[in-house]
């Protein structure tokens, strides 16, 4: 993987995608002309340009011809396990990649800042061209290729940490988005713990999704890591100074004092209040405890799990925190699978801004996910499901239009697929919270 991400830091030595995103332009342009030549002349109509002479078709097979002749770089995709290495190996390589625009940034991250500007795209066209604005294929008018032109003028090289597919949503743009960016000469470098077949494995509607596989394989290098090994784990040490379990009986009282010792410790005798968050689209959310300066945070896990928050709101807390205080986690299990994927966003969230954890919980990191067992049983019940030969006239038409429809057992495909897509998020946070709360984290954070 390392030698496969030196040879592309040498090709991309100098890149600019500015030279592929005007020959794909130009090649719209004349796609446009040729269109409206072939409806006004007729498919045998011949166009004259200097002394040459070709037909429309031959015209479209030119501009391919000469897109094809500019060089764009292939991407890589690198998966394996978590706390392998990946994310190091891709910030290593993006920090030294010789391009001048370039943005390295969490996938969660990016598509809620896609989601976002599409919004803002529609509201725009919206006031602009009131109701009777209707939105089609075509570029002029299609907000999610709008968006992604607009990208690809910003950046040349993009590279994404922790690359997963669960939310309908994301999957049914993705072909779109991603389909105009790579058109545009946009590199792509991605780090995942799941291969591109699996991405958004049994998700809603997923036949709309696999072009997007096949355009990342034609796109990027797809690479297996094969190392087993989580460094993350093996480097941290002093888990238990700012891990701590509950007692015996299940009370969180000496778990409490200590966590509250710190917490002082941060605040350094300054009187800590509660504070409002400024969140997307003009929501806030409340912090019982916080230093006036944003050094620390207090929450319970209730305060941030147990209630409607996504990833914006858990990045407005990492952007605004040194340190956080998590308090009173319990078990996380597939039955409150709700909680369980809050958790580990926010969990994804913190680590990202490189946040420094203080927490409280009912069992050691290792042992606060359980149900990988039942996902499997899930899996394998679901496989057989898929198999049975006599199954239901509303399944035959669920697969006829490609809508889900729910299973014997109340699930929906989606459901079914994002609870399997929990098994390998659950390893991923374990891993990142011991990291977050040893003492090596914890000194590069007080730098």
């Amino acid at each position: 993987a390392a030698r496969r991400l030196a040879r592309l830091q040498l090709a991309l030595d100098g890149y600019d995608n500015f030279e592929a995103s005007s020959a794909y332009d130009e090649a719209r342009r004349r796609e446009a002309a040729a269109a409206a030549e072939k409806a006004a002349k007729g498919a045998d109509a011949v166009v004259t340009e200097g002394d040459e002479q070709w037909t429309s078709d031959d015209n479209l097979a030119k501009d391919k011809d000469e897109r094809e002749r500019i060089r764009v770089p292939r991407g890589m995709f690198i998966h394996g396990a978590v706390g392998t290495g990946k994310s190091m190996l891709m910030d290593t390589f993006c920090e030294h990649a010789r391009v001048a625009k370039k943005r390295r940034v969490h996938f969660h991250s990016f598509m809620a800042d896609m989601h976002k500007r599409i919004h803002k795209m529609k509201q725009r066209d919206l006031a602009k061209h009131g109701r009777s604005f209707s939105v089609d294929t075509s570029e002029e008018r299609n907000p999610i290729l709008r968006v992604a032109t607009e990208l690809s003028g910003e950046v040349s090289l993009l590279c994404f940490d922790e690359f997963q597919v669960t939310d309908v949503a994301d999957a049914l743009i993705l072909s779109q988005l991603f389909g105009t960016l790579w058109a545009r000469g946009v590199v792509v470098v991605a780090t995942s713990n799941r291969p591109p077949s699996d991405l958004y494995e049994g998700g809603i509607n997923r036949g709309y999704f696999l072009p997007f596989i096949d355009m990342l394989r034609r796109h990027c290098i797809v690479h297996e890591f094969e190392s087993s090994t989580d460094y993350r784990r093996l480097l941290s040490d002093g888990l238990d100074e700012f891990f701590f379990v509950s007692d015996e009986n299940g009370g969180f009282d000496n778990a409490a004092k200590q966590c509250g010792d710190i917490f002082e410790q941060l605040v350094d005798g300054t009187s800590a209040c509660p504070i409002e968050l400024d969140v997307a689209f003009g929501r806030t959310i409340s912090v019982r405890q916080a230093h006036p300066d944003g050094i620390v945070g207090r929450f319970t896990f209730d305060e941030l799990c147990n209630v409607e928050l996504g990833s914006s709101d858990y990045r407005s807390i990492a952007q605004e925190f040194q340190f956080v205080v998590i308090e009173e986690i319990p078990m996380l299990t597939l039955k409150e699978h709700d909680q369980a994927r809050r958790f580990i966003t926010l969990v994804d969230e913190l680590y990202e801004a490189g946040c420094a954890l203080v927490c409280t919980a009912v069992a050691p990191p290792d042992e606060l996910f359980t149900g990988r067992e039942g996902v499997k049983s899930q899996q394998k019940n679901f496989a057989q499901k898929k198999n049975v030969p006599d199954e239901s006239i509303e399944a035959k038409v669920g697969k006829m239009f490609g809508i889900d429809v729910a299973q014997s057992n109340g699930k929906t495909v989606g459901e079914l697929a994002s609870v399997r897509e929990l098994a390998f998020a659950f390893e991923r946070a374990s891993s990142r919270l011991t990291e977050m709360c040893s003492k090596p984290w914890w000194r590069k954070a007080q730098l």
